[in-house]
């Protein structure tokens, strides 16, 4: 177990990447939350008065979008991570 954190801090200190990777996941997250607050207070700017089961027919929608394209970044994220990280790991056994 000891030598699994040594070389896994060994690699994250290698790579800066696999930091980068995480931290435009969680920023564009968080880019992608504040547009859909945005989005949903213009469209219910525009539906003043109307009835709450058609103002929730037409945001459902849209929130489940921006939802999916949540998921759909962080396992972007993950990914890019993943693959910077076995790169790293890969030239740090060949340089030993």
């Amino acid at each position: 177990m000891k030598d699994f954190f040594l070389n896994f801090t060994k690699i994250l200190e290698t790579n800066p990447k696999i930091y980068w990777s995480v931290i435009v996941g969680i920023v564009g997250c968080l880019i992608l939350y504040i547009a859909e607050i945005v989005h949903i207070q213009n469209v219910l700017a525009q539906m003043s008065g109307q009835d709450t089961a058609v103002i929730r027919t037409v945001i459902d929608p849209i929130a489940q979008g921006y939802q999916w394209s949540r998921i759909a970044l962080i396992i972007l994220a993950l990914v890019w991570s993943n693959v910077e990280y076995r790169k790293t790991k890969k030239s740090i056994k060949k340089s030993s």
